[in-house]
């Protein structure tokens, strides 16, 4: 009997986990700001955008949930003149609970790689709880926080998700204006279209867990 229900609760517990990465409304990213929300522990996420213009340009994301509240991402940035690594560290301060905010620290190009250099930051996340019915808002969440270094003050942005499987993003990213259009046409994957510092860019994501 005991083991009858070992097996259950390893059943319930893996449900949990693909219920909560399916359930990805919230991004660990808006566009390229941070977003103060994590991946939970033992997922991942792989993230490419590429443009055509001006010689091509693709950005990789790569982030991993770990345990603590600690969130890595592996990044690159690639022509066909160069190729950049970084790595960026977040940690989460107080989590999404329903009715507080989520509040993140965090650590971009922590090697002090990229143009941008290295920088640290402070996010703040709010879920708007009372959504009055409205057949086009499913969910809204609001983002702002602070940045130093690679990122130059105040950043700012919003995410609206549809009944549609449609996810709208908008940001201030404290240099520029960004935007994006995510399309979830099966769980785990999103097919995106971004205007990222006034250039078109088109890419996908794809979580995982493990």
């Amino acid at each position: 009997m005991s083991g009858k229900f070992s097996h259950i609760k390893r059943a319930f517990a893996v449900l949990c986990v693909l219920c909560s990465v399916t359930g990805w409304t919230r991004a660990d990213r808006v566009v390229l700001t941070p977003s103060a929300y994590n991946l939970p522990p033992g997922s991942a996420k792989l993230e490419i955008a590429r443009r055509e213009s001006r010689g091509g340009l693709t950005h990789y994301w790569l982030h991993v949930g770990l345990v603590g509240g600690i969130e890595l991402e592996g990044a690159r940035y690639e022509t066909r003149q160069r190729q950049i690594d970084s790595l960026s560290l977040q940690y989460n301060i107080l989590p999404d609970i329903g009715f507080t905010p989520a509040v993140s620290v965090g650590v971009r190009d922590v090697a002090d790689r990229t143009d941008d250099g290295i920088a640290f930051y402070l996010a703040v996340a709010y879920r708007l709880p009372y959504m009055p019915p409205n057949p086009l808002i499913e969910e809204m969440h609001l983002f702002g926080g602070v940045g130093a270094g690679g990122i130059k003050g105040a950043f700012v942005g919003a995410e609206v998700r549809t009944p549609f499987r449609i996810l709208l993003s908008a940001e201030y990213d404290s240099r520029a204006w960004n935007a994006a259009v995510s399309w979830e046409p099966v769980p785990l994957l999103r097919l995106r279209l971004y205007s990222i510092d006034g250039e078109t860019y088109y890419g996908a994501s794809l979580a995982v867990s493990f």
